[in-house]
């Protein structure tokens, strides 16, 4: 058993606006990948962007295709903004085409600018995503033979009269959920009650912040009588880029990362995987020591190098 999974984000992010990644980067990212031994491929979700971002959903599904062994999935898809119906409809398909392969980290996200392009009210988001996480639960709940399939639901925001998702996925009961918090009282305890792991923020939480974090998370689990041995994490968007020249690793930090997420330097440098390989080693090493299960990479620059440079000097550490 491995002491920690190592997955890494598909570029479906734009650094620079106008530059995004083309169908033959995406495809040849994916099956490096598989074939380097990544645990998984993920992809994040934004409709608006500062910079270009190809569409999460339409991503997994062509990776599916290519790839055969690696495990693929949402980090994290907005099921407010598209609809969770309709997410559960799209993630059974692709849970379908890939035989299994399919987790979903799902959340509300952070970007208004999301929620006012689409028109649903950003201050509502909480609320609604509870809502549609309980739709997505009960459009995959495996029925016994004398309950119905279809699904009535009477919320606040989402009322269904006798709908039914089919195919259900390929998974069963259904795909894995990971739950996107930044470490609230109340996003953890959403955590708890509706996920099978935690999906935290790299650029958000440090280790000693993690492990608090995931200490009140167990404890809300217990306290709600759900398993906390099989309960997952994962560490997403570590943005990185590492080589020994710190001049060219801080060009990177500061005109490529920053002025994408609106993110000072300094503190993308501090939480990130920025520096040389013993650099980024020993910060993984902490992250480690304060109990993250998983950890997805997202190199800045030079994708391919990178993700090869990452596993074999720092992820096959901690094989």
């Amino acid at each position: 058993m491995k002491l920690i999974s190592f997955g890494i984000h598909l570029p479906v992010m734009g650094f620079v606006r106008g530059e995004t990644a083309s169908r033959e980067q995406i495809i040849s990212f994916a099956q490096k990948a598989e074939e380097l031994g990544y645990d998984s491929l993920s992809v994040n979700d934004h409709i608006v962007f500062r910079t270009g971002w190809i569409d999460a959903l339409s991503s997994l599904s062509a990776i599916a295709a290519v790839t055969n062994r690696i495990k693929i999935g949402t980090s994290i898809l907005n099921i407010v903004i598209r609809n969770p119906v309709i997410c559960a409809k799209a993630l059974s398909s692709i849970d379908i085409l890939s035989a299994g392969r399919l987790f979903v980290g799902l959340g509300p996200g952070s970007s208004k600018g999301d929620y006012d392009a689409c028109g649903v009210p950003f201050e509502d988001r909480w609320k609604r995503f509870s809502e549609a996480l309980e739709v997505i639960h009960a459009l995959w709940n495996e029925k016994g033979e004398s309950e119905s399939p279809f699904l009535d639901y009477d919320g606040k925001y989402y009322r269904l009269k006798g709908v039914c998702i089919e195919p259900k996925p390929y998974q069963k009961p259904r795909p894995p959920i990971m739950i996107a918090s930044w470490g609230s009282e109340q996003g953890l305890r959403r955590v708890a009650k509706y996920g099978d792991g935690w999906m935290a923020s790299a650029y958000n939480i440090t280790p000693d912040k993690f492990r608090e974090k995931w200490m009140l998370l167990l404890n809300y689990r217990r306290e709600m009588n759900k398993d906390v041995e099989s309960f997952e994490n994962s560490l997403m968007t570590m943005f990185g880029y590492i080589d020994n020249d710190k001049e060219k690793v801080q060009r990177m930090v500061k005109n490529v990362l920053s002025p994408s997420l609106g993110r000072s330097a300094d503190e993308l440098n501090n939480l990130l995987l920025f520096g040389s390989s013993d650099q980024c080693l020993k910060k993984i090493s902490l992250l480690y020591e304060s109990g993250v299960k998983r950890i997805h990479f997202w190199p800045v620059n030079n994708y391919l190098q990178q993700m090869e440079i990452f596993f074999k000097e720092i992820a096959q550490n901690f094989d």
